[in-house]
């Protein structure tokens, strides 16, 4: 053992000798960005006039009022997030007649907020998916009851939505 290492040490050091260090390339100059403009903070909108701004992107309506108003392009998917708790037997149902403007995505889907199971009726959300398809108008009205009762619903909630 005591003659491995000094002949590994050697071996080492003729390799190390033997290898030319590698060329350092110079780093790239540096680039700044401009300061972003100063932000003047809007004042806050009305729950139910506020808009969302119109763009490509998804929006998401998450336990928003009744009455909210939003603007979606063409394409662009809306979400409506709505809190439940489907222990106690009552969901939201969902608007029936959408179209042409918007068409749904798929069905109505509960997810529990709990993550644990032994927190059995801890609540959690409906959530509605829906394309913007033609530009125009439409009131979606969401109930909140239970599907075997013939009672007026618990709540109400309507959404203004225009898809540009």
């Amino acid at each position: 053992m005591s003659r491995v290492v000094p002949l590994l040490a050697a071996i080492m050091l003729t390799a190390c000798a033997a290898t030319p260090p590698a060329p350092v390339a110079a780093p790239p100059p540096a680039v700044t960005a401009p300061a972003p403009p100063p932000t003047v903070p809007a004042p806050a909108p009305d729950a139910r006039t506020a808009r969302a701004p119109a763009t490509t992107a998804n929006v998401d309506l998450d336990n928003a009022a009744d009455g909210t108003r939003v603007t979606v392009k063409r394409g662009a998917e809306l979400k409506v997030i709505i809190d439940a708790n489907a222990t106690t037997g009552f969901q939201w149902q969902g608007p029936l007649a959408v179209a042409p403007v918007l068409s749904p995505i798929g069905e109505r889907v509960y997810v529990g907020k709990a993550a644990d199971p032994r927190f059995v009726g801890a609540g959690g959300m409906n959530i509605f998916r829906f394309r913007g398809e033609q530009p125009g108008n439409v009131t979606l009205q969401f109930e909140y009851r239970r599907s075997w009762e013939t009672l007026p619903p618990a709540r109400t909630l309507r959404y203004e939505v225009t898809v540009e």
